[in-house]
């Protein structure tokens, strides 16, 4: 299973991605962080420190980076399987036109396997008012 999830920042990485990655789950970041996306891809790792009764330092591996500006996002979201953001409230309207022509893209290459969107955001209802954007 593959997975796009915009959002490169400490929710993205230390929670939304750790998740997907104990999963299984193959999976690419998008974001507007150059920088993040360089160290991302140069590494295909990154670490994240799981606090609680014992602390722990675990690495999440065999991960990718893309701009979510431009047309390698569009194709991304063609092909996978999974898309989640944890962009915060006001970029979702930012990243719905990319989700869109994703959308558009599967259609027109015939995709028929389901696609899911989850916006794992502080809001109520985050996944819907995405919707709203996209469609």
């Amino acid at each position: 299973m593959k997975a796009l999830h915009f959002g490169a920042g400490n929710i993205g990485r230390g929670f939304i991605g750790k998740l997907l990655a104990d999963a299984g789950i193959e999976l690419t970041f998008a974001d507007v962080n150059q920088t993040v996306l360089d160290a991302l891809n140069a590494r295909h790792s990154y670490q994240v420190h799981v606090v609680g009764e014992n602390e722990q330092v675990d690495t999440v591996s065999g991960v990718n980076a893309v701009s979510s500006i431009g047309d390698e996002v569009v194709d991304l979201i063609a092909e996978v399987d999974l898309v989640t953001t944890a962009v915060g409230p006001v970029v979702l309207e930012r990243i719905a036109p990319a989700i869109a022509k994703g959308l558009a893209q599967r259609k027109a290459q015939g995709t028929e396997r389901p696609l899911n969107i989850i916006a794992c955001e502080n809001m109520v209802r985050g996944t819907t008012q995405l919707k709203g954007h996209v469609f």
